[in-house]
């Protein structure tokens, strides 16, 4: 049985997070995917 890693999961997760600290205050909920999106530009 293989070790289970989830140190990928957790840099995506806090990435996300600090996106959406910076994106407070925003109105339109379609620039915070944008740019979740643009982060992450291999992921669909």
């Amino acid at each position: 049985r293989w070790p289970m890693h989830t140190g990928q999961l957790e840099g995506i997760n806090n990435r996300i997070k600090v996106i959406k600290r910076m994106a407070y205050g925003y109105r339109d909920s379609e620039f915070f995917f944008m740019k979740i999106k643009n982060d992450f530009p291999g992921n669909p």
